[in-house]
């Protein structure tokens, strides 16, 4: 190969005088430099505190305690149901003892009762409707807010009228 195949770089100059290595490694030197100075001004992870397992622990401890022995303090106020559905228990209850006492008087005179006073289900008269029917069944119907409750021996059984939490035994 001669020189004048020899194919350079239009950029290339034609001697090179050395001062361009001289300002390459300047360069890199000056970066490195930078660079270290970069290092030290970085500031280390910051190293958990010891205060933390322990606080930790203990709180744990402390939520295990309230779940075990949950002291007084620590319980909310129940929920009461609202009035209405307590006068509907109440009434249901005392719906349960009018039947009881209008099956034992009809159990003891062989018909049922005119009145809710001549069965002593005096606790009734005023509101709950009394209606005797054929063949010895009868119903009672009342109005408790915008629930009717309403019991008929021919089509239902006392146990399907107050539900399995009110019947003793």
């Amino acid at each position: 190969m001669s020189d004048k195949d020899q194919v350079k770089p239009y950029h290339a100059r034609a001697a090179s005088t050395g001062q361009e290595t001289a300002d390459a490694v300047a360069d890199v030197l000056r970066h490195a430099a930078e660079r270290d100075e970069a290092q030290a001004r970085r500031t280390a992870p910051k190293a958990r505190a010891k205060w933390m397992l322990p606080v930790a622990l203990n709180l744990g401890l402390l939520a295990v305690y309230f779940l075990a022995a949950q002291p007084q303090w620590t319980t909310v106020n129940p929920i009461h149901p609202p009035p209405q559905t307590q006068q509907v228990e109440r009434l249901r209850a005392a719906m349960y003892l009018g039947i009881a006492r209008i099956q034992s008087y009809a159990a003891a005179n062989g018909r049922l009762p005119a009145t809710l006073e001549e069965a002593g289900a005096n606790a009734l008269v005023g509101s709950v409707d009394y209606r005797p029917g054929p063949n010895d069944s009868f119903s009672l119907v009342t109005n408790v807010g915008d629930e009717v409750l309403s019991y008929d021996s021919a089509t239902m059984t006392v146990e399907e009228f107050t539900g399995p939490l009110l019947l003793p035994g």
